[in-house]
């Protein structure tokens, strides 16, 4: 069984289900740390509800497991596009929310799903696939204002802002850089970015 705080019964999903007009069919049994599937009998659609251990499990950071989630709201358009990595988690590559569009971090991965090690054409490929996803979205790099970017060693900040400078030229985002402790799939640097649609 799920733990208590983490555990989403039938009754609490069917009563959720009817406060937005419709009925949901009883949830399956399943195993702690493995998704709930509800569906929801007005538009046929499956829901899926991770718990929080589900998310820890290895296979969400595989390099050879990709995701395509589907927008959950009409306000959200779900942006996407072979020509950057494909998400290896459960989100979206971005999502276009007005006149703005939110780029998920990147990593230094190619759209063959391999995963570059030497900082500078690391950092190249991480912006590459932002200016990728932005390209998909109906944007482009001009149109970033906010960048933010993680690093595992703060003694590649200035290999970093050479690669970064070069690409971006005299277009100047606000930026934010962080030292953190660890990346998915071993990576050494993130970027992500919010852009003007």
């Amino acid at each position: 069984m799920l733990p208590q705080k983490f555990a989403i019964t039938s009754k609490s999903l069917s009563s959720s289900a009817s406060n937005l007009g419709c009925q949901a069919q009883k949830l399956t049994s399943v195993k702690a740390g493995s998704f709930r599937r509800a569906l929801a009998k007005s538009n046929n659609q499956s829901v899926l509800v991770p718990s929080t251990s589900s998310l820890l499990r290895p296979r969400y950071f595989s390099s050879k497991t990709t995701f395509k989630m589907p927008a959950t709201n009409p306000a959200l358009t779900i942006v996407s596009t072979n020509s950057s990595a494909a998400p290896r988690a459960p989100y979206s590559q971005a999502v276009k929310v007005n006149d703005f569009i939110y780029c998920s971090g990147q990593i230094p991965m190619t759209p063959e799903g391999v995963v570059l090690t030497e900082i500078q054409p690391a950092a190249l490929q991480c912006l590459n696939n932002l200016k990728a996803v932005l390209e998909a979205g109906g944007s482009d790099v001009g149109k970033i204002f906010k960048v933010n970017v993680y690093l595992t060693d703060m003694e590649q900040f200035g290999p970093v802002n050479e690669v970064y400078s070069e690409f971006f030229g005299e277009h100047r985002p606000a930026r934010t850089c962080i030292a953190i402790k660890q990346l998915p799939l071993g990576a050494i640097i993130e970027i992500e970015c919010i852009a003007l649609a």
